[in-house]
Order: structure tokens, then sequence, then C-alpha cells
């Protein structure tokens, strides 16, 4: 696999556009990655991924991607495509690093 040299300038500098440049097309070049459909962008001092991915796998391949190159905090909101009509959503999170799968929240229970 490809990785650019993290610099830690470029993580803190004010051009996050550059890192997501960056990343976008390490994650379109990464073997695996072909059907993916993953936009990046920045917020709050994170790294947002969104899109649709085929798989769990290549979602955890794009995060870690993500994560390795801006060495800084990923926000996942990349939907599992389920098969060919329809996707299902796994949950966003908001991790250090590359992480497992995370559920959606419960919702509260109502009481009388």
């Amino acid at each position: 696999m490809l990785f650019l040299a993290k610099f830690s300038s470029l993580t803190t500098s004010p051009d996050r556009g550059a890192i997501c440049a960056a990343i976008r097309c390490l994650i379109a070049y990464a073997e695996g990655l072909e059907d993916c459909r993953i936009e990046v962008g920045a917020a709050e001092g994170a790294i947002v991924l969104s899109g649709v991915a085929p798989s769990d796998r290549a979602r955890q391949q794009a995060i870690a991607i993500a994560g390795e190159y801006a060495g800084t905090r990923i926000i996942n909101n990349i939907v599992i495509q389920a098969d060919r009509g329809s996707s299902i959503e796994i949950g966003s999170s908001s991790s250090p690093a590359p992480s497992g799968s995370t559920a959606a929240p419960k919702p509260p229970k109502e009481t009388s």
C-alpha cells in the first residue's frame, strides 16, 4: 500500500483542503477500494469521511488510510452498501485512530 509520509506541520496548518485532497487520492487509488465512493472533508480539527463502501472491510481500510496520513481524529460517516438496491448505515463514530464497527445508539425507553 502506498502512503505518503505524515507531516505534522500539515495537520496543524489552516489549509485542510490539501490534506483532504491527499487523503481522497490515497483512498481512490488504494487496492480494494475501487468500488468505494468516499468523500473527505474537515470539520472542527477532524477529518470527516462520508459516502458509500461495499463492505465493512473497505470502510475500515479507508479509515485506516485517513488516520495514518492525517494523524488526527477521524469522523466516520461511511455507509455500507448491503446490496445493489439498498444500503445500511452502520453508524457514525469519532475516533483518534481506526476503530471497529460501532452500533447506533438505542433509543430511550418510554416510561408511563
